[in-house]
């Protein structure tokens, strides 16, 4: 069965890369290579960009997993929300005296 998904997603990706080759080769004989270059180069950018905002991996015996992100601890969430409370307060507090 693990032998029947692999030839068979092999031949998916085959029949993608073929079917993306094809398009970019019209692309090139009707609009020039100009619009290629570009497109390449955005596509580059954005597999780049996603590279990068990835969280680091690992790879064990059941395959790639992703380790989870550090968070912040409770405390310091509590205490900028608490600050924040704070700020309106004083702000609410000073558009009253300035009002009145």
């Amino acid at each position: 069965m693990k032998i029947m998904k692999l030839i068979m997603g092999s031949m998916c990706l085959a029949l993608f890369c073929t079917s993306a080759a094809w398009v970019e080769y019209k692309i090139v004989l009707s609009l020039g290579s100009v619009l290629s270059l570009f497109a390449l180069t955005s596509m580059l950018a954005a597999i780049l960009v996603a590279l990068r905002r990835a969280p680091e991996g690992c790879e064990n015996a059941d395959g790639f997993y992703a380790r989870a992100c550090k968070r912040r601890s409770d405390a310091v969430g509590h205490g900028q929300r608490r600050a924040k409370m704070d700020m309106v307060r004083f702000l609410v507090a000073q558009w009253s005296r300035a009002h009145n």
